[in-house]
C-alpha cells in the first residue's frame, strides 16, 4: 500500500492510502499515492481535496490516467484504516512529476444535477399524482423531500452514483412544506436541498462514508449514505467537552485569526421565489432591533428557486436574517492532529470552547464557545497541521 508521498523528512505519524474508484460501479481503478494532500469537511457544504499524483516508474504501470479520469473518478482517503473523506475527482492538470487533481465531496455531483420534471407536495400542481420517483407528488415532510430529490436523481439513467437513501426514509423531521420544483426552471437538486435544510426549523445534512465489516473472507467495501441531522449536527460545547487553548499548559492552538467582517452583514433581506411579475412569492425580513439602536439599512436580495409556498418563503427569509444579522466572524483556528482534542474525536457541527490566553495580539485574551463549520487537514509528514473554521452559535 502506498503511505503518503514524501521526498525527505521525518516517517508520517499516520498512513493514508488513497483509493480511486470509478463512480458508477465504486469498483476499484488503482490505489495510488499522492503527494501534497490537503482536504476538507463541511457543514452543509462540500469539502474540498487537492493533490498531486506522482508519474513515475512506480506509478506508470498502474495507468494513472485512467484511473483518476475527471467526472467519472470517485476517491477514497484512508487514514490509519478509517475512511476520513470521499469525493469526485473534477479537474486534472498537468504540473511537474506527475498530475495535479481537484476533488470535491460526494455531494458535488448534486450541483451537476437537475430537476427536469415538475416535482410538488401540491398534487394541484402536477399530472402524475403518483410520488416520486416514479410519479411527481413529493411527501410532504422535510426530510422526505431530500429522499424524493436524491431518488429522481438516482432514477435517471447514469445517475445513480450509489448513494444510499435508506437514512433518509422514515421517521420524518414532523416538518411539512408545501414547495413545487417547477421543471422549466431547471432547479438545482443540491442547492435545492440546501435551501430547504436552511429554512426555520430546517435541518443539517451530509453524506457519510466508511468501511463495512468484512465477512465471508470477501474483499471489503465501502458505504456511501446520505443522512440529515435534526435539528442541528454535532454536539454542544457542554457534550463534546471540547475545549481548544492557546497558552499556558495543555495548548494546542498552533495559529488562528478571529476576525470580523461585516461585508456580508445585512438588517434586511428579501426573497424572491417562484412565479413571475407581480404573482412571484416574496418575502422580506427585517432586523428591527439593530436598525432601532442605529444601525443602517443594509439590504440583501436572495432567489428561491421553485419556492411557493409563503410561509415557506418567510421561513427561509427569517432563518438568512438570523444568519446575516450581526457582524459575520469566521475565526479559524490551527491546532494539532494528535493532542487532545484529536483529529477524530470532533465533526462539523460539533460546538467547542475556544480560549486563546492574554498574548501581545490579544492583550486581553478571548474565549467563546464556537460551532465548526469545516475541518481542513493538510496530510504532511510529520505531525498533522488541522485547520478549525467555525462560526458563532
Amino acid at each position: 500500500m502506498f503511505a503518503e508521498l514524501e521526498m525527505s523528512g521525518p516517517t508520517p505519524d499516520h498512513t493514508y492510502t488513497y483509493l480511486f474508484c470509478d463512480l458508477l460501479t465504486d469498483e476499484m481503478l488503482a490505489e495510488l499515492p499522492l503527494s501534497g494532500v490537503t482536504y476538507s469537511t463541511e457543514l452543509n457544504g462540500i469539502g474540498t481535496l487537492t493533490g498531486v499524483i506522482p508519474y513515475s516508474d512506480e506509478t506508470l504501470p498502474l495507468d494513472p490516467d485512467a484511473a483518476s479520469r475527471p467526472s467519472r473518478t470517485a476517491l477514497y482517503v484512508d487514514r490509519d484504516g478509517v475512511i476520513v473523506w470521499a469525493g469526485i475527482v473534477w479537474t486534472r492538470e498537468l504540473v511537474k512529476g506527475g498530475k495535479a487533481i481537484q476533488a470535491a465531496e460526494l455531494l458535488s455531483y448534486y450541483t451537476r444535477r437537475y430537476v427536469k420534471k415538475t416535482l410538488s407536495t401540491d398534487t394541484s400542481m402536477v399530472l402524475d399524482p403518483a410520488y416520486v420517483p416514479a410519479g411527481q407528488r413529493l411527501y410532504a415532510d422535510q426530510k422526505f423531500v431530500m429522499w424524493s430529490l436524491m431518488n429522481y436523481a438516482n432514477s435517471m439513467p447514469g445517475g445513480n452514483i450509489g448513494i444510499n437513501t435508506n437514512l433518509l426514509a422514515a421517521p420524518g423531521h414532523g416538518i411539512n412544506r408545501v414547495i413545487t420544483y417547477f421543471a422549466f426552471e431547471r432547479p438545482e437538486i443540491y442547492k435545492s436541498i440546501a435551501e430547504l435544510a436552511a429554512a426555520d426549523d430546517g435541518f443539517d445534512f451530509g453524506v457519510e462514508v466508511g468501511w463495512n465489516p468484512v465477512a465471508n473472507n470477501l474483499p471489503p467495501t465501502r458505504y456511501k449514505r446520505a443522512r440529515t441531522w435534526f435539528p442541528r449536527r454535532g454536539r454542544t460545547a457542554q457534550e463534546s467537552g471540547l475545549v481548544f487553548t492557546k497558552g499556558g499548559s495543555g495548548s494546542n492552538i498552533l495559529d488562528y485569526q478571529w476576525p470580523e467582517n461585516g461585508v456580508d452583514m445585512a438588517t434586511e433581506i428579501s426573497g424572491l421565489g417562484a412565479g413571475t411579475g407581480e404573482a412571484k412569492v416574496t418575502a422580506v425580513a427585517q432586523d428591527t432591533d439593530r436598525l432601532a439602536s442605529g444601525w443602517p439599512l443594509l439590504e440583501a436580495v436572495t432567489t428561491y428557486d421553485g419556492v411557493v409556498d409563503q410561509a415557506t418563503m418567510t421561513g427561509l427569509v427569517a432563518a438568512e436574517l438570523t444568519a446575516r444579522s450581526g457582524a459575520q466572524t469566521q475565526p479559524w483556528f490551527d491546532v494539532t492532529a494528535d493532542d487532545d482534542p484529536a483529529f477524530g474525536s470532533y465533526s462539523v457541527g460539533d460546538d467547542a470552547l475556544f480560549v486563546i490566553e492574554p498574548e501581545p495580539r490579544m492583550p486581553a485574551g478571548r474565549e467563546g464557545v464556537l460551532r465548526i463549520v469545516s475541518i481542513e487537514n493538510t496530510a504532511a509528514a510529520g505531525p498533522e497541521r488541522v485547520r478549525l473554521t467555525c462560526a458563532a452559535v
